[in-house]
């Protein structure tokens, strides 16, 4: 069924269209805020209260085809919000740690390798203006193709690619002062 509608529905009062329009865009409205909060937890509490924002003012919504732009747009906002009201960086990979974490670890020198490698990305990703880190997550953490990113972020394909060369390029960086440090 397409967003529109469902949308339709949900306006409606159809609540299984709602969670239907939930299910489908979860993940990706988790990333975006992921990808500015750098915290799992926070992130879902930013997806929450996106999704139940989206919920109450559904009438608002000019272009129903457009519900997964708007609430991921919503979460964003949200997100930003967030992160200014605490004034504190970001730990943009922790959530891939937690994975490694569970996995078995062959030696104790290759789990400390590891941990200084994701300490090193994680520090110099909090160097990168959030606008380049939050395409780069998109594209390398959640998979998104360069269409699916330009939508979600209301920007040109030339443009998503535009900021995911700059990106790495500052990601490269960054990196290259953390380790002239260590």
């Amino acid at each position: 069924m397409q967003d529109r509608e469902l949308v339709l529905r949900a306006k409606g009062g159809d609540a299984e269209a709602f969670r239907a329009l939930v299910e489908k865009y979860l993940p990706a409205v988790v990333g975006a805020a992921y990808s500015y909060l750098g915290e799992v937890g926070a992130a879902r509490d930013v997806a929450q209260e996106a999704f139940l924002e989206a919920h109450r003012s559904l009438g608002k919504l000019r272009d129903p085809s457009r519900f997964g732009q708007w609430v991921y747009g919503i979460a964003r906002l949200r997100a930003i919000y967030l992160l200014r009201r605490r004034k504190r960086g970001l730990a943009a990979l922790q959530a891939k740690e937690e994975i490694e974490r569970t996995r078995e670890v062959e030696t104790p020198l290759e789990d400390m390798l590891r941990r200084e490698r994701r300490e090193g990305i994680r520090k110099a990703l909090t160097e990168i203006k959030a606008e380049y880190r939050e395409v780069l997550m998109l594209k390398y953490v959640d998979g998104k193709s360069y269409e699916e990113i330009a939508k979600m972020l209301n920007i040109s394909v030339a443009a998503v690619d535009k900021r995911l060369l700059r990106g790495k390029e500052m990601l490269r960086e960054a990196l290259a002062r953390y380790l002239e440090k260590t």
